[in-house]
């Protein structure tokens, strides 16, 4: 049942669309932050310009980078740092289905609190406003990489939970194999 919906979803277009929109915004980000900075230590070192807004440019295409890595690394792979010491002591396959559907859970909850926040902040710098200090630039530039990078792990969240029921069904689903010979 797992591999059935995985496939669906993984190949459903507006799934790709959205990974593929993020790996071309890390990529993006990760060649502008590049970019920035190796124009910066010309117009500095070489130009003798001082090139003050590139700290600006910096903080924005980095908040883009590091929320949206977040969002693919962290969330869509399911790659969090784990401290899973429960799979040591417990041996039952049920048990420790049970406990990722329950992490998993809680994961969503988290990441539900997270979203309605980032949303809520992105509505109250929406009143207030504000701009960079040397290219004037709209706060919400960097902002809008908070909101995407606290919403999108509420879908993987979701994917995943769906996964983690599939597996504990699957796993509640099959019999114990009958152990040959009789009383062993």
């Amino acid at each position: 049942m797992r591999k059935k919906i995985e496939n669906k979803v993984e190949n459903f277009f507006l799934w790709k669309w959205l990974l593929g929109a993020e790996r071309t915004v890390m990529v993006l980000c990760s060649i502008a932050v590049l970019l920035t900075i190796f124009a910066g230590v010309i117009c500095r070192r070489i130009l003798g310009v001082n090139f003050t807004s590139s700290e600006e440019l910096l903080v924005i295409f980095a908040l883009w980078l590091y929320f949206i890595g977040g969002v693919e690394g962290g969330n869509y792979r399911d790659d969090h740092i784990k401290a899973d010491v429960l799979s040591v002591f417990v041996k039952k396959e049920t048990t420790i289905h049970i406990v990722n559907v329950v992490v998993k859970l809680i994961s969503l909850a988290v990441s539900i609190a997270l979203a309605v926040w980032a949303w809520q902040y992105f509505r109250f710098c929406q009143v207030v406003g504000g701009k960079t200090l040397v290219l004037k630039l709209p706060m919400m530039c960097s902002r809008f990489a908070l909101v995407l990078g606290y919403t999108l792990p509420v879908l993987y969240n979701i994917y995943h939970l769906i996964l983690s029921v599939c597996d504990l069904a699957d796993a509640h689903g099959e019999k114990p194999a009958a152990t040959e010979g009789g009383n062993d």
